[in-house]
Protein backbone atom coordinates (compact mmCIF):
# COMPACT_ATOMS: atom_id res chain seq x y z
CA UNK A 1 0.00 0.00 0.00
CA UNK A 2 2.91 2.43 0.81
CA UNK A 3 4.52 1.48 -2.87
CA UNK A 4 0.99 2.44 -4.70
CA UNK A 5 0.62 5.99 -2.03
CA UNK A 6 4.37 6.38 -2.92
CA UNK A 7 3.08 5.76 -6.86
CA UNK A 8 0.43 8.77 -6.95
CA UNK A 9 1.99 11.05 -4.86
CA UNK A 10 4.58 11.04 -7.69
CA UNK A 11 2.20 11.01 -10.15
CA UNK A 12 0.52 14.03 -8.87
CA UNK A 13 3.63 16.17 -8.97
CA UNK A 14 4.71 15.14 -12.17
CA UNK A 15 0.73 16.00 -13.12
CA UNK A 16 1.73 19.54 -11.70
CA UNK A 17 5.01 19.82 -13.16
CA UNK A 18 3.49 19.29 -16.41
CA UNK A 19 1.02 22.00 -16.23
CA UNK A 20 3.34 24.33 -15.24
CA UNK A 21 4.93 24.23 -18.34
CA UNK A 22 2.51 24.26 -20.37
CA UNK A 23 2.45 26.74 -23.30
CA UNK A 24 -0.65 27.81 -24.11
CA UNK A 25 -1.98 30.56 -25.49
CA UNK A 26 -3.08 32.40 -22.56
CA UNK A 27 -0.25 35.01 -22.35
CA UNK A 28 0.47 34.94 -18.67
CA UNK A 29 2.81 31.90 -17.39
CA UNK A 30 3.39 32.35 -13.72
CA UNK A 31 2.97 35.71 -13.87
CA UNK A 32 5.35 36.35 -16.81
CA UNK A 33 3.97 38.18 -20.10
CA UNK A 34 5.03 38.30 -23.90
CA UNK A 35 6.20 41.86 -22.93
CA UNK A 36 7.73 40.68 -19.65
CA UNK A 37 10.06 38.49 -21.87
CA UNK A 38 10.46 40.97 -24.17
CA UNK A 39 11.98 43.22 -21.70
CA UNK A 40 14.17 40.49 -19.93
CA UNK A 41 15.38 39.61 -23.35
CA UNK A 42 16.17 43.53 -24.40
CA UNK A 43 17.69 43.95 -21.04
CA UNK A 44 19.66 41.26 -20.28
CA UNK A 45 20.46 39.40 -23.49
CA UNK A 46 21.82 37.13 -24.47
CA UNK A 47 21.95 39.33 -27.71
CA UNK A 48 22.90 38.65 -31.48
CA UNK A 49 24.05 41.89 -33.31
CA UNK A 50 23.16 42.31 -36.71
CA UNK A 51 23.33 45.09 -39.62
CA UNK A 52 19.91 45.79 -41.82
CA UNK A 53 20.97 45.90 -45.37
CA UNK A 54 19.08 48.26 -48.00
CA UNK A 55 18.20 45.28 -50.11
CA UNK A 56 15.45 42.92 -48.89
CA UNK A 57 16.45 39.80 -50.54
CA UNK A 58 20.03 40.32 -48.92
CA UNK A 59 18.65 40.73 -45.14
CA UNK A 60 20.58 39.27 -42.36
CA UNK A 61 18.55 36.51 -40.49
CA UNK A 62 17.10 37.66 -37.38
CA UNK A 63 14.96 34.92 -35.34
CA UNK A 64 16.96 34.03 -33.02
CA UNK A 65 14.28 32.41 -29.89
CA UNK A 66 14.70 34.34 -26.50
CA UNK A 67 17.46 36.90 -28.45
CA UNK A 68 17.45 40.26 -27.96
CA UNK A 69 18.53 40.63 -32.06
CA UNK A 70 20.43 44.49 -31.96
CA UNK A 71 19.97 45.78 -35.47
CA UNK A 72 22.27 48.65 -36.91
CA UNK A 73 19.68 50.58 -39.27
CA UNK A 74 21.41 51.74 -42.70
CA UNK A 75 20.71 54.92 -44.57
CA UNK A 76 17.58 54.28 -46.69
CA UNK A 77 15.33 57.28 -47.97
CA UNK A 78 14.30 59.62 -45.43
CA UNK A 79 16.20 58.33 -42.61
CA UNK A 80 17.54 55.09 -41.05
CA UNK A 81 16.13 51.77 -41.48
CA UNK A 82 16.56 48.30 -44.05
CA UNK A 83 15.38 45.00 -43.82
CA UNK A 84 15.96 41.61 -41.87
CA UNK A 85 15.01 37.94 -42.62
CA UNK A 86 12.74 36.44 -40.09
CA UNK A 87 12.15 32.48 -40.12
CA UNK A 88 8.97 31.42 -38.74
CA UNK A 89 9.55 27.93 -37.50
CA UNK A 90 5.53 27.11 -36.60
CA UNK A 91 2.32 28.66 -37.83
CA UNK A 92 1.70 31.09 -35.09
CA UNK A 93 1.01 34.85 -34.26
CA UNK A 94 4.12 36.37 -33.52
CA UNK A 95 4.53 39.47 -31.84
CA UNK A 96 7.53 41.32 -32.43
CA UNK A 97 8.63 44.02 -29.85
CA UNK A 98 11.29 46.67 -31.06
CA UNK A 99 13.06 48.91 -28.39
CA UNK A 100 12.42 51.80 -30.17
CA UNK A 101 8.96 53.50 -31.94
CA UNK A 102 10.42 52.52 -35.40
CA UNK A 103 7.98 51.31 -38.32
CA UNK A 104 7.71 47.99 -39.01
CA UNK A 105 5.90 46.11 -42.26
CA UNK A 106 6.18 42.49 -42.61
CA UNK A 107 6.36 40.81 -46.28
CA UNK A 108 6.27 37.12 -47.15
CA UNK A 109 9.19 35.54 -49.46
CA UNK A 110 7.18 36.49 -52.84
CA UNK A 111 7.44 40.08 -51.62
CA UNK A 112 3.95 39.90 -50.89
CA UNK A 113 2.53 42.36 -47.84
CA UNK A 114 1.87 40.64 -44.73
CA UNK A 115 -1.01 42.35 -42.03
CA UNK A 116 0.18 43.31 -39.19
CA UNK A 117 -2.78 42.43 -37.21
CA UNK A 118 -1.97 44.92 -33.25
CA UNK A 119 0.30 47.73 -33.36
CA UNK A 120 0.84 48.45 -29.43
CA UNK A 121 2.93 50.97 -27.14
CA UNK A 122 4.54 48.62 -24.15
CA UNK A 123 4.39 49.96 -20.78
CA UNK A 124 6.02 46.81 -19.27
CA UNK A 125 9.71 48.00 -19.24
CA UNK A 126 11.19 51.31 -20.52
CA UNK A 127 13.26 49.53 -22.89
CA UNK A 128 10.65 47.76 -25.01
CA UNK A 129 8.50 50.63 -26.90
CA UNK A 130 6.50 48.82 -28.94
CA UNK A 131 4.61 45.74 -30.50
CA UNK A 132 3.54 44.22 -33.81
CA UNK A 133 1.24 40.98 -34.05
CA UNK A 134 1.22 39.54 -37.23
CA UNK A 135 -0.13 35.85 -37.79
CA UNK A 136 2.61 33.97 -39.97
CA UNK A 137 2.74 30.49 -41.55
CA UNK A 138 6.10 28.45 -41.55
CA UNK A 139 8.44 30.23 -43.95
CA UNK A 140 10.71 32.52 -44.51
CA UNK A 141 9.57 36.75 -44.13
CA UNK A 142 10.94 39.66 -44.48
CA UNK A 143 11.31 42.56 -41.70
CA UNK A 144 11.47 46.09 -42.59
CA UNK A 145 11.74 48.96 -40.55
CA UNK A 146 11.96 52.34 -40.60
CA UNK A 147 12.47 55.58 -41.81
CA UNK A 148 13.40 56.57 -38.87
CA UNK A 149 15.88 58.42 -36.98
CA UNK A 150 17.05 56.03 -34.69
CA UNK A 151 20.40 53.91 -35.57
CA UNK A 152 19.66 50.88 -33.96
CA UNK A 153 16.97 48.79 -33.02
CA UNK A 154 16.68 45.79 -30.28
CA UNK A 155 13.98 43.08 -31.57
CA UNK A 156 12.58 40.64 -29.79
CA UNK A 157 9.85 38.07 -31.52
CA UNK A 158 8.33 35.57 -29.76
CA UNK A 159 5.78 33.49 -30.64
CA UNK A 160 2.07 33.43 -29.18
CA UNK A 161 2.03 31.42 -26.22
CA UNK A 162 5.44 31.41 -25.67
CA UNK A 163 6.12 33.56 -22.40
CA UNK A 164 7.72 31.34 -19.75
CA UNK A 165 9.66 31.40 -16.45
CA UNK A 166 13.46 31.79 -16.36
CA UNK A 167 14.81 30.09 -13.32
Amino acid sequence: MNNFRALALCAAALAVTACDDDHGDDHDHGGETLADEACEHTTEGPYRDVTATVDAADGPVASFEHTGVRIALVDVMGGKGGFVTFESAEAADFTFFLSANVPLTLQDATGAPVAIEDTADVDACAEVAVQYTAELEVGTYRLSFGPTEATTVTLVAEAAGEAHDHE
